[in-house]
């Protein structure tokens, strides 16, 4: 990319250009001036100074919007426009900013030639054209009087008939709008209706009562868990069963539980194996199947676990 071209065009449009390492361009404007019965045309000067040079993006993205290439690729090639200046002028060479001037070093020192004829344009100010041929043929053949009868604002007469007419409903814009509000009332009771089920389903414990008379609870003092499929009972067995619901590792959780059952009305209690083992147990009469005691027991107190027999 030539980006002694491009500083050229940079100049012409915004009358600056900060160049890396370098310097920094501007160009000033002379006003016009008056002699000897002549005027004399503005005139553009510009100026260079031997700096460090200012970090500013515009010029590599101006570059990069006429190039189609990314603004770091640029700012690339600029800095190495400028280093490959520094070099060409330590050598003796020139290099050419066309249309405005050159580089040249004269002296061991570095300086910037202008052109004489510079012709900067800047932007003009935009005018408004009037399409007065339209204006023209509908104003012909009509008089003064007609004219400013048309431009006059009057008030309606008791003659002139007033047509009120009725608003006009969008109806598409009615039914989208009630469209939406139906699926917001949907969405809200669903969820209510959905909140509601599950905490009916949370507060509600299936109690597990049997009106068989009361018996004495098993004479075993240590209880210990019936690993093996208990048979079916037959039917008229008299006493009770004990049932192994849930284990706890620390006591202040078995009795919490303990608690919860016994105010929902269950007979339960807690057989302590070890400190680390307290088994929660509920007292059940004598039913005529224990396997589906035990399978009910489960699902209600304990479906991650199982449920045995405590003898």
């Amino acid at each position: 990319m030539d980006i002694a071209k491009y500083i050229g065009l940079f100049l012409v449009k915004y009358q600056y250009c900060n160049l890396p390492n370098l310097g920094d361009f501007a160009v000033t404007k002379k006003a016009a001036s008056y002699s000897d019965g002549q005027v004399k045309s503005p005139e553009y000067e510009v100026k260079f100074s031997f700096s460090g040079g200012l970090i500013d993006d515009a010029f590599p993205n101006f570059i990069a919007t006429n190039e189609r290439t990314s603004i770091a690729n640029a700012a690339n090639a600029v800095k190495d426009f400028c280093t490959q200046t520094k070099l060409t002028l330590a050598e003796g060479g020139t290099v050419l900013i066309p249309g405005f001037g050159k580089f040249v070093q004269t002296n061991g020192k570095n300086d910037f030639i202008p052109d004489q004829n510079i012709h900067v344009e800047t932007p003009g100010i935009p005018i408004f054209k009037i399409n007065t041929a339209a204006t023209r043929s509908s104003m012909e053949g009509e008089t003064i009087a007609e004219l400013h009868e048309k431009m006059q604002l009057r008030e309606p007469s008791l003659q002139d008939d007033i047509v009120i007419k009725p608003p006009k409903v969008n109806w598409s814009k009615v039914i989208i709008l009630l469209l939406i509000v139906g699926v917001v009332l949907a969405l809200v009771g669903g969820a209510i209706w959905y909140m509601n089920n599950n905490k009916e389903q949370a507060d509600t414990v299936a109690p597990v009562t049997n009106e068989a008379p009361p018996a004495t609870a098993p004479a075993a003092n240590t209880p210990s868990p019936d690993t093996a499929a208990q048979a079916p009972v037959t039917l008229g067995t008299p006493g009770s069963y004990t049932f192994a619901i849930l284990t706890f590792k620390d006591k202040e959780s078995a009795e919490r539980k303990e608690k919860q059952l016994k105010g929902f009305g269950h007979d339960v209690a807690l057989k302590p194996v070890s400190d680390s083992n307290i088994i929660l147990t509920i007292t059940l009469p004598a039913v005529n199947d224990t396997l589906a005691t035990k399978d009910s027991l489960r699902r209600f107190f304990n479906p991650r676990g199982e449920v045995s027999i405590v003898k």
